[in-house]
């Protein structure tokens, strides 16, 4: 993957500069195209790279990867979506387009129960290849989260594909026809500063060790919704010659240099293998997506949200449930006060802009605020939207350092293990910090009942994560008990209304009865954070 990938970028670049290989005055050069040409010189030299047809690499004994997305802590990434297995990557390079076999048995880490409670490994192979009809597609086994046994299910979302080919050297072998190839400096997570060349076009820059010349980190750039100006780095050491060519054997995803999310150890690199016929052939295919944890691209509409809210109780005329349904939909609260508030509970993205269009338009207001359960970016990544829009992000306190793009001004927060409360004469929201749970640092619920409940009132707990009723039974029950501790400390009534942001809506007692957990009894008027 990255020697021809990266070889064929320096190969060609090397074409632009002059007369023989430069060397570096003590690392210093600012030329790009001699960097590149030092670099080609360092893997091996044009006649050794231009003799690469195929690539495989084979991989036993270092798999990893961990989640920024659903990190339990605000400051790092401290949950393993892999934590081991064997991999194999496969590339073909005889045609105008690259061809790529990923076969991949992963063991998947603790934090995967929520889907499954037998966490049998990943065991799949995934065909992609470039060029104009390029695509992506699992040809064995299943990339399915919660079906690991069950038939490949096809092609992969395009987004995925992308990904797939973002390293590949028919992706940036257009470096060197755009020609717009620069020097471009760049720190490493120590803060040693590299000299490097990058592609205006591509937007990726190739940082190389100044004690050998070869590629060190392939960089590309983001601009996070919560971190801002980010940097994605493919970090590549311990060369070896295979076949007169460098090689890399282990390869390591960064994220803004501290962020280790990806590292993988090639045990074995194979060069121009007599690959079968067949090896990148695709099986007849009827399904043109795929599911994992995310199923592609948001396809919700305004008239599509429009028709799934709803005010379930009466006895809170406030209070209203978005509940879209389908593999992306999430539901999400709103609650409306005399005020003119409207605060927005959980924050997927994509939907975010469809809220805020329906509340301006049959509300005639704007959101006010929003409040994400906790982090993880499918409870928050649309919390940018709500506040470009006017609205005040609410947070615990601990976690607002996270929201970074965020400014301080816009936010509000509450101390760890306690609330926020608004209220009106109808109605209040208790915002609940839940004191760092298994599954996230900031995790909180939010409580919706009268502002001044009497033994009937209504409750309703909105709640991200905590059990899915679609498979209760298998859930993580260390969740389910977790949430029941925290509004048995507050005094929840135990018959409250369950609207989870993921999976069916029901009763506080359907998690009750489940968790065989004995509940006290306790009335809407005990409830420890009311305003009443």
């Amino acid at each position: 993957m990255f020697v021809r990938h990266i070889s064929l970028v320096l190969l060609a670049a090397a074409q632009y500069t002059l007369g023989h290989l430069h060397s570096r005055q003590d690392g210093t050069t600012q030329d790009p195209a001699v960097l590149l040409a030092l670099g080609i010189e360092a893997l091996g030299g044009r006649e050794a790279i231009s003799s690469l047809q195929s690539l495989t690499y084979v991989g036993e004994t270092i798999l990893r990867g961990r989640t920024l997305m659903m990190g339990i802590s605000v400051a790092g990434v401290d949950n393993a979506a892999v934590t081991a297995g064997r991999q194999n990557i496969s590339f073909a390079f005889d045609e105008t387009h690259v061809k790529q076999r990923i076969d991949k048995i992963a063991a998947l880490g603790s934090g995967w129960t929520f889907g499954r409670a037998n966490l049998m490994p990943m065991d799949f192979s995934i065909v992609a290849e470039g060029g104009e009809s390029g695509y992506a597609a699992v040809t064995r086994g299943s990339y399915n989260l919660y079906n690991p046994s069950g038939e490949p299910q096809g092609y992969l979302d395009v987004c995925l594909r992308r990904d797939y080919f973002d390293d590949l050297p028919n992706r940036h072998i257009k470096i060197l026809s755009n020609n717009k190839f620069t020097t471009r400096q760049g720190e490493t997570g120590a803060g040693i500063t590299l000299a490097g060349v990058h592609d205006d076009t591509l937007e990726l820059t190739v940082l190389f060790d100044p004690a050998t010349n070869l590629p060190y980190i392939i960089r590309s750039y983001e601009d996070h919704p919560f971190f801002g100006a980010s940097t994605h780095d493919l970090l590549v050491h311990d060369y070896a010659e295979v076949n007169g060519v460098q090689i890399p054997q282990r390869f390591k995803t960064i994220y803004n240099g501290k962020h280790l999310i990806g590292d993988y150890r090639a045990d074995q690199t194979i060069i121009n293998d007599s690959l079968p016929s067949d090896f990148f052939a695709l099986l007849e295919i009827g399904e043109t997506s795929a599911n994992f944890l995310w199923p592609g691209a948001y396809t919700g509409t305004k008239e599509f949200i429009a028709a799934s809210i709803s005010q379930p109780l009466q006895d809170l005329p406030g209070f209203w449930t978005i509940n879209p349904g389908g593999d992306l939909g999430m539901r999400q609260g709103l609650v409306e006060l005399e005020d003119g508030s409207v605060i927005v509970l959980d924050a997927p993205p994509h939907q975010s802009k469809l809220v805020i269009e329906w509340v301006q338009t049959n509300l005639g207001k704007n959101i006010t605020h929003v409040w994400p359960t906790h982090h993880h970016h499918d409870h928050a990544f649309g919390v940018v939207d709500y506040v470009a829009q006017g609205a005040r992000l609410i947070v615990p306190e601990h976690a607002a350092g996270y929201y970074t793009t965020v400014p301080r001004e816009r936010v509000v927060s509450y101390p760890r293990g306690g609330s926020y409360v608004l209220k009106d004469s109808k109605l209040q929201l208790a915002l609940v910090d839940m004191e760092a749970t298994i599954h996230a640092e900031d995790h909180g619920y939010a409580l919706v009942i009268p502002s001044c409940p009497v033994e009937t009132s209504s409750s309703a707990v909105f709640d991200a994560d905590h059990g899915n009723l679609a498979f209760i039974e298998t859930f993580d029950h260390a969740a389910v008990q977790e949430l029941l501790n925290f509004l048995t400390r507050d005094k929840v009534r135990g018959n409250a209304h369950f609207f989870p942001s993921h999976g069916p809506a029901g009763n506080i007692t359907d998690l009750i009865s489940v968790s065989g957990f004995m509940y006290p009894s306790f009335s809407p008027k005990e409830f420890v954070h009311s305003a009443c």
